[in-house]
């Protein structure tokens, strides 16, 4: 009879709608957008970057470079409606309050792709770790995707993407 139960249960749990579909890091770049109010960070606010940023490098090691993001493109599943959804980012204490995790609401739409990166905007947010991208529904994890941060490791596959033409 337990049995029965638990597996009547995970039968009634509804599977993740929401798929992650690249990760990576965008070569450095000054960063614009609106700046919209995000309580669950840092700063207490968020910049809306534009569409159509694509990663130069699937890479997963990011080196503390100024300007340099990284992050996350996910989209809903096939036949899913819109998502109400929580974007997280998790890393090591940063800034003056020690933060360790930040987060923002954002809308996933049937057809649409949706990016979230951090920029290294600030000497303080360059914090060497794990950190830690992921997306939450209802506070339940359905995309989670780790990240090394680096003082120094990971220069080379990012000057080489980013900085190849300079020379």
């Amino acid at each position: 009879m337990r049995l029965a139960f638990v597996l009547a249960l995970i039968a009634t749990q509804a599977p993740a709608q929401v798929q992650l579909l690249e990760a990576g890091i965008v070569c450095p770049r000054i960063v614009t957008g609106e700046l919209v109010e995000a309580p669950d960070t840092e700063v207490g606010a968020i910049r809306q970057i534009e569409s159509g940023i694509v990663f130069d490098l699937n890479a997963r090691t990011v080196p503390t470079m100024s300007n340099l993001s990284f992050g996350i493109r996910v989209g809903l599943k096939p036949g899913t409606p819109a998502q109400d959804v929580r974007v997280t980012v998790t890393h090591p204490p940063m800034g003056e309050r020690q933060v360790t995790r930040q987060s923002w609401a954002t809308d996933l739409i049937p057809g649409e792709d949706n990016i979230n990166v951090f920029t290294f905007e600030f000497d303080y947010e360059k914090v060497p770790g794990p950190w830690t991208f992921g997306v939450e529904i209802d506070g339940a994890p359905v995309v989670e995707v780790p990240f090394d941060v680096t003082a120094e490791g990971g220069r080379g596959p990012v000057e080489a993407a980013c900085f190849r033409f300079m020379s």
